[in-house]
């Protein structure tokens, strides 16, 4: 097989980018340029998950796990985008990737055929938003005048967010939710087959668009098929663009398959490794790269030679282009131009290559999600933690760079960009939510907050002698929806009232802190169990701030700088030999428990918590504990002592999968950096954890799946590229039965927490506090 690409005469100078400027080298970051007029366009940060059809886009994203950095480049392409554009950016991959030291892994996404790794990315976004329209440039030309609008909300994990053209009924089906955006009103209408993820995203979505018109927007429920018990009023605005008359002749009442691919059926176990060998030229201006099979699988990492670069064909699941570390610059520039030269090679047609995944990695710099193809790679270097490995170049790096504030002062793009406004030694104030109001929290509890509870957090700092101000908002994950929504019009007051409504407003989960709020505690946070009896859903309970005579905290460490000590129930089920853990007893006496494996960040930050109570404590090493210790826990049982492999000569992971066989087939779709949030209680879950697999049987999973669980799981090992034997363990675990095990995989696991997550709770309250959700 031979590939011919026209040589684009680029030499190699120091790279001038200025929109690189903003990046900040090995640190936790995440960008994203649009293509205008053929330079890079920074596009702000509440715009992240927003993408126009007509656009290209460049993202970098890098973020830190276990102490190690893991760094990807992506361009995205819009199905209405122009060529130039896509040219521009796949030129300007090229040259982040050199800025960045070769390190990052570079890949491809098209518009609806995004990876997994990707739609992460906007997880808490929501998914996805795909807009009509987009800038000025190249041969293209389009408008932005997007109202009314309908969009489409698809998918079950990772939501797509789809504006439609036409507003009519033959736009919509039955299988989907869909938004109907009228400026003042916004109509959310549910198909009778719309998943409930869908429809609780698609609640959360006419949520944001109100937020975005500052409250100023109704939100009207409608279900498939209810829409004449809309009042006068709303039925009339809802008839104005879909007449009911016209409902039955013009609704799609079959899913539509434009999304599915008609190629040749292949199993996840196709996988074939393709030799790229040395560029020829034979003087007509075109470079003839030599596609030469190797092999099919089982693949091997000694298959693979630092001195050439490779394609490792996954078929419909993607296809990787191994740079080895002695190639030639060349060929690392080269190397996604070859790829999609590969593609065109194999026949396949415009659709099916936006589909294939392209993926291109460094040697000694390869994720996990490529060495899992191989059925042997040893590991050269230490490994830490569950699959993380420390390699030798860029990506390995430590973060022990101190912020410099005075950046500041010199490059306001800078300030824009790395998610660091100062070092958060600001003045703060914080007050917390009790009865649809918001009171004042003590100055010696600024660094605890309760699950139960919501939050705000006034942060104010000097830039060139100018004061600003941010506005955080931080929503415990067991808040209530009505507390929810008065934090949300508080933080709005507060703005008018002492900040002139100039402040930066930031919407928090519990969870996923950004780096600057973190700073503001001098990166450690604990977080309780509890919270005060506030809103109509806990109007009977009492306040549950006070901490018993006897609680646990874990303590997660997700860098030196992120550091949450979390409480859990105190019994010595929950205790995980990764980890370090505080045991308070009696509110006097404190134990500091800590865990063969856990880390030295761990420990100190265990150490700090305790003295600052002005307690001394006493620190119990794993498997030195005395008879004492245990009757304060309960007695001794079972927990998570998986260690976590050191100096191991094979790479192991730890990964988790939404398995389904609805389509007579099977389905995998990985979730990355997965937490208990990510079970679905709609489908069986396979937790890999590479010599075991465990099975999650959600409560809503459907019969054939519950029955053929185990069947499930063999096919998935017998799929697997790796070919890892077929024999290997495999844990059946039920829904509220999960032992600790499988939740030590998870980090802090909460038992109660699928208790409340049920849509139809959500909608029966949403009519009474619509303004507020």
């Amino acid at each position: 097989m031979t590939i011919s690409n026209l040589q684009n005469g680029h030499s190699n100078p120091n790279i001038n980018e200025p929109a690189f400027l903003a990046i900040q080298k090995n640190k936790p970051t995440f960008h994203i340029w649009r293509i205008e007029n053929f330079q890079l366009i920074s596009i702000p940060k509440d715009s992240y998950g927003t993408f126009f059809k007509g656009d290209t886009y460049l993202i970098y994203h890098c973020t830190e796990i276990q102490k190690t950095l893991y760094q990807h480049i992506h361009i995205w392409i819009g199905s209405e985008s122009s060529i130039d554009e896509q040219g521009v950016a796949a030129y300007k991959m090229v040259e982040l990737d050199e800025f960045l030291g070769s390190a990052p892994v570079q890949h491809r996404e098209c518009q609806s055929y995004e990876s997994e790794r990707f739609l992460s990315y906007f997880k808490q976004k929501g998914g996805l938003k795909y807009q009509n329209g987009g800038v000025q440039s190249g041969f293209h030309h389009y408008e932005k005048n997007f109202e009314p609008r309908l969009f489409q909300v698809k998918g079950k994990r990772n939501i797509r967010l789809n504006e439609l053209a036409s507003i009519e009924w033959t736009s919509m089906n039955r299988n989907d939710s869909f938004l109907i955006d009228l400026s003042a009103t916004v109509f959310v209408w549910n198909g009778k087959l719309a998943n409930k993820m869908e429809k609780l995203q698609a609640l959360n979505k006419a949520r944001m668009l109100r937020d975005e018109r500052n409250g100023e927007c109704n939100i009207v429920i409608v279900e498939d098929g209810e829409e004449k018990d809309l009042s006068k009023d709303e039925l009339k605005l809802f008839e104005s663009k879909f007449p009911l008359k016209e409902k039955l002749s013009k609704l799609r009442n079959d899913v539509s398959n434009q999304d599915d691919l008609k190629f040749e059926k292949d199993s996840y176990s196709y996988l074939k490794l393709y030799k790229c060998s040395d560029a020829l030229d034979d003087g007509d201006g075109m470079v003839k790269i030599k596609i030469i099979e190797q092999k099919t699988g089982p693949l091997y990492k000694e298959d693979l030679n630092s001195d050439d670069s490779y394609i490792v064909d996954n078929g419909k699941h993607g296809i990787w282009v191994w740079i080895g570390k002695k190639s030639s610059q060349k060929e690392r520039q080269e190397a996604m131009r070859n790829a999609l030269g590969f593609l065109q090679a194999k026949g396949y047609n415009e659709k099916q290559q936006n589909a294939i995944k392209v993926t291109r990695v460094i040697d000694e710099s390869e994720p996990f999600e490529f060495k899992a193809l191989f059925n042997r790679w040893p590991e050269l270097n230490e490994t830490k933690g569950l699959g993380r490995t420390f390699s030798n170049n860029l990506i390995a790096k430590t973060l022990q760079t101190k912020f410099d504030a005075s950046i500041l002062h010199s490059n306001h793009q800078i300030a824009a960009e790395s998610q660091m406004v100062d070092d958060g030694k600001g003045h703060k104030q914080i007050w917390f939510v009790s009865n649809f109001d918001i009171h004042q929290l003590e100055p010696s509890k600024y660094s605890e907050f309760h699950t139960g509870d919501c939050y705000i957090i006034h942060y104010k700092y000097k830039l060139e002698n100018t004061e600003k101000h941010i506005l955080y908002y931080w929503i415990g994950k067991k808040s209530t929806l009505d507390e929810q929504g008065t934090v949300a019009l508080k933080v709005i007051e507060l703005d008018n009232e002492i900040c002139s409504g100039q402040a930066m407003q930031v919407r928090i989960v519990e969870g996923k802190e950004p780096i600057h709020f973190m700073s503001m505690f001098d990166g450690r946070i604990i977080i309780y169990k509890g919270g005060r009896a506030s809103g109509f859903k806990n109007m009977n309970n009492s306040d549950d701030v006070q901490l018993a005579e006897n609680y646990m905290l874990q303590i997660k460490s997700y860098g030196s700088s992120n550091i949450k000590a979390i409480q859990v129930d105190c019994n010595a089920s929950n205790l995980n030999s990764n980890d370090v853990f505080i045991i308070c007893h009696n509110l006097s006496v404190f134990y500091i428990w800590c865990g063969k494996s856990s880390t030295g960040d761990e420990r100190e930050a265990a150490k700090s918590i305790v003295l600052s109570a002005k307690k001394e404590p006493e620190i119990i090493i794993e498997s030195q504990e005395r008879a004492e210790f245990w009757n304060i826990l309960g007695g001794k049982t079972e927990y998570h002592k998986v260690k976590r492999p050191i100096n191991t000569n094979q790479a192991t992971f730890t990964r988790l999968f939404e398995i389904s066989n609805s389509s007579g087939r099977i389905n995998v779709n990985e979730i990355y950096q997965f937490t208990q949030n990510d079970l679905n209680t709609n489908d069986v879950m396979l937790l890999d954890a590479w010599d075991k697999i465990f099975l999650w049987i959600g409560l809503n999973s459907n019969k054939t799946e519950k029955e053929e669980s185990e069947k499930i799981a063999i096919e998935y090992l017998k799929s697997d590229p790796s070919q890892r034997p077929n024999d290997l363990p495999i844990y059946k675990i039920k829904q509220g039965f999960e032992p600790p095990i499988f939740t030590g995989y998870f980090g802090p696991w909460d038992f109660s927490y699928w208790t409340s997550k049920v849509y139809n709770s959500i909608k029966k309250i949403f009519p009474m506090f619509k303004f507020m959700l």
